[in-house]
């Protein structure tokens, strides 16, 4: 199916279910706003889906589910999220998401007219550097943390990844794009390449993949990974509970795994180590929930490809986190200079 079939499935599974207690609106978010139309949907990716509820309704996130074979990501939101502008223009999952409009349903006009507010405001440099801002404010305290002595070893290198990550969100935020989550470094270095700073994505990946692995070596740890996830697709216990389980799933295979593998076919395979990490360390933290002793004996390939990221035990990771703080001002330094080349019209799309 093309990008068109997969907003008409996603709007179709909204309207079959718009009888829910207390919805108000639904809209869509995430990668499929950036995606470009008429071309074919990659089954690798989700297309996700806010639902809109009174205040006092809004349910748990539903999660991932199955649509005529689009797999879809449905999150829950109360409208008290979304009553002050403010608040809504400085949260880039939020501004993103309304300032491309959307709107799946809307009996009230209500995300018609916020739509219209946010998208009238959504580039102005404050809101960008608010939404900046936020993400700073994650790096220093990510930085600043102790790891704790009781932490997993798939909680640490979760911990370690994420915060690592969010490296790539204000090169994003700056020239307006999508935080994406799986491809969020491929995304930060073509925006820093069109914009005449390519040169800046190396120093940006070092801090998570601190020399060139090459795809033959990844793809190692790929094949890895996969017998982990196989593995921990088939525990049941108190995973039920972690709100990533259903990526750990058969169904989630297409994005956790093919996802990555479609990131590694690339000119640039180290883009696919933040998902490739992210998969690892959530399908140990299920491990560890459901059977520790499975959980156990798969380590050793998480080691040997932290090990390959310069990870030898845990006490690496701290000084990783604080290479990262020495980092910020040399981030801040570049999100802003995409930002004004942006304003200035010089970049190429």
């Amino acid at each position: 199916m093309d990008k068109q079939a997969a907003g008409n499935l996603a709007k179709g599974w909204v309207m079959a279910h718009r009888d829910m207690p207390g919805l108000l609106g639904a809209y869509i978010s995430g990668s499929y706003l950036s995606a470009p139309a008429g071309v074919g949907w990659p089954e690798s990716s989700d297309v996700d889906v806010v639902l809109v509820f009174q205040a006092g309704l809004c349910p748990p996130k539903l999660g991932k589910l199955r649509e005529q074979g689009l797999l879809l990501e449905i999150t829950c939101l109360g409208e008290e999220e979304l009553q002050d502008l403010g608040h809504v223009l400085s949260t880039h999952y939020l501004a993103f998401a309304l300032q491309a409009g959307e709107i799946l349903y809307d009996p009230q006009g209500r995300l018609a007219r916020l739509h219209k507010e946010v998208a009238g405001q959504y580039g102005q440099r404050r809101w960008v550097e608010a939404r900046c801002g936020g993400f700073y404010g994650r790096m220093e305290r990510g930085a600043q943390g102790d790891i704790p002595e009781g932490m997993s070893l798939a909680q640490a290198v979760n911990g370690w990844a994420f915060t690592t990550g969010i490296t790539c969100f204000p090169i994003l935020l700056a020239a307006l794009e999508n935080c994406t989550v799986r491809k969020r470094y491929a995304a930060a270095r073509q925006v820093l390449e069109a914009y005449g700073m390519g040169g800046f994505y190396p120093r940006l990946l070092s801090l998570l993949v601190p020399k060139p692995l090459g795809a033959h070596r990844l793809e190692g740890h790929m094949e890895e990974l996969e017998q982990t996830f196989s593995l921990a697709c088939g525990t049941a216990g108190p995973s039920a509970d972690y709100p990533f389980r259903q990526d750990i799933t058969p169904g989630g295979k297409a994005v956790a795994i093919g996802g990555s593998w479609e990131l590694l076919a690339t000119a640039y395979p180290e883009d696919a180590v933040f998902w490739m990490l992210a998969t690892f360390a959530r399908c140990h933290i299920i491990l560890d929930m459901d059977a520790p002793a499975l959980g156990k004996g798969r380590e050793p390939a998480l080691w040997a490809f932290l090990r390959d990221l310069g990870i030898h035990s845990r006490e690496d990771f701290r000084p990783r986190l604080r290479a990262l703080q020495g980092f910020l001002p040399a981030l801040r330094e570049a999100a802003g200079e995409v930002a004004s080349r942006r304003e200035a019209g010089s970049w190429k799309k």
